[in-house]
Order: structure tokens, then sequence, then C-alpha cells
């Protein structure tokens, strides 16, 4: 199931994360874990233009180590839409790569505000400098827009974990499209890790079922981040499974996690999703 976790990135070049102790990954560690990724079937890049300088570090310790990866990026948000393929070519020099397997849109808003991008987008896929094209989503009104207005793509990453499930509804039409579907945040950046005691009043309305998750944890004896893992790996539709890590142990832990959740627990999971966008929306956290 190795093949099912990408390794999301924004943590070799941000401080990122509720949960982030460390801050940013030194190099040499960011080498480590990629040759470790590899080594044990990731075969999957998840970075943006936006993440630092995650794009210059992955180019030179994918160049400097002789690594190959499936790499997506990301177009930033832009206020002219003609320096969207500067953007990508900038992209490209920074990973150190002539073609990449994927390219989104990280902020809808910039596919609505300048659709002539998403032209730019099919005549680098038509290139073959982009294999496949695509959306990081926030909102299920924004799959509403792309269905509706018959948009093609090929990639949709998404937010998902076991309090967020607003996009499951969508996943059997997006896979008899034949999209793929990425999903990223499946440990709601830290929230799952946290003590109760820890959180602010904000999230007092899921601190019995962070409760619960922990108990599960406990009783169980399956680390917290199986459990969230493997709540995503048991959806059938999901491609690809986006997660961060800070070290080769902690992607070691990550990656040991398959195959551990009973249906009896993966129904109590599934109970628990919530519908409120300040709890599984992190930009609209408070401490």
């Amino acid at each position: 199931m190795n093949s099912k976790i990408a390794l999301g990135t924004a943590q070799f070049g941000l401080d990122y994360g509720i949960n982030n102790k460390r801050g940013k990954i030194p190099y040499s560690e960011v080498v480590d874990i990629l040759k470790f990724a590899h080594k044990n079937g990731i075969n999957t890049l998840d970075t943006a233009y936006s993440y630092g300088k995650s794009e210059e570090i992955l180019g030179e310790a994918i160049s400097n180590n002789s690594l190959k990866f499936n790499i997506i990026s990301k177009l930033p948000n832009v206020e002219n839409g003609e320096n969207g393929e500067s953007i990508f070519n900038e992209t490209l020099e920074r990973l150190k790569q002539k073609k990449i397997y994927g390219y989104l849109f990280h902020i809808f808003e910039t596919f609505r505000n300048h659709q002539c991008i998403y032209d730019i987008f099919k005549k680098l896929k038509h290139s073959k400098q982009i294999e496949k094209i695509g959306f990081s989503l926030y909102y299920p009104s924004e799959v509403d827009y792309l269905l509706d207005n018959k948009i093609d793509f090929d990639i949709v990453q998404i937010p998902y974990s076991i309090f967020d499930q607003r996009f499951e509804p969508y996943f059997l039409e997006l896979k008899n499209r034949n999209i793929e579907i990425h999903v990223r945040s499946v440990f709601l950046q830290g929230l799952y890790f946290k003590h109760t005691e820890e959180l602010s009043s904000h999230f007092i309305s899921i601190k019995d079922k962070i409760r619960t998750i922990r108990n599960i944890s406990k009783n169980r004896e399956i680390p917290i981040s199986s459990i969230c893992i493997n709540f995503a790996l048991m959806n059938k539709n999901i491609d690809k499974i986006v997660i961060g890590v800070d070290s080769v142990d902690n992607l070691h832990e990550n990656l040991n996690a398959n195959g551990i959740l009973n249906n009896d627990i993966y129904d109590i999971l599934r109970s628990m999703k919530e519908a409120d966008n300040n709890i599984i929306l992190p930009m609209n956290w408070k401490n």
C-alpha cells in the first residue's frame, strides 16, 4: 500500500502544522527521508511554488542522489494570468526537471479569475511537460463548478480526514470520469495528535471526539497516525494520500500503518464527521 502514499514536502521549505515542534527540516534529513521513501515504494512527491524553498530543496536532493519520483507541484495565486507559464518554467528549473507528473491550481480563485491559465496548462500537457493537470480544492462548491462547467482535468487534491468528509459524495462521479483523487490533511495539521488540555476553547465541540480517538489508540495499541492514514486507505476511491513527515522514523512509522482498522472502528470514525468549517478548515482556527 506504500504506493498509495505521496510524500508532502511543505515542511521541507516551511514551518508547517499545528503540531510541528521541529520547524523546517534540515537538508541532510530531507535527503535521508527521500532515500527512505524511494526505497520503500513511495513514488510521488507533492510540492508547491508557495512552499518556501521546497522546490529548490527537492531539486537539489533528487538530482544529487539520482532519485526518481513523480512530482506534483502547484501554481500560486497570480495577478496576471500571462505569468502562468513563466512560473511553471521557474518550477521546472527549481526542481531540475524537464517535465513533471502533475500541475495543479493551488488556489481555485486563480482559475476563476484567469481561465486563460487553464489553456496554458492544456498546452503544457500537450507538449508533455506535464502529464496530468488539475486542482487543489478546499470547498465542495468548487467541485460543483468544475463538473457543471464540464472542465476537463485529471487530478483533484482535497482535504479528507476523520472529521472532514465533505468531498466523499463526489468520489464515485470523479472516479467514473477517470479523475485521480488525492487527499491531504489526513492528520488535520496535527490536530488529532493534540491532548485535549492543549486545545483552546475554539475546539471545545470536538474534545470528546479527540478523546475517543486517543482511547482507540491506547486500547488497541494503534498509533494515532496509523488510525488517520488507515481511515483514508480504507476508502477504495482514494488514489493517493499526501502525508507530511518530519523525520525518517516518522515516515517509517507511517508506512507501517497498513491494514489494522476493523470495520467496527472504521464505522465509529466515519460517524465523527464534522460539518463545522471552523473546526475542519485550519484557516478558521483561533488560538
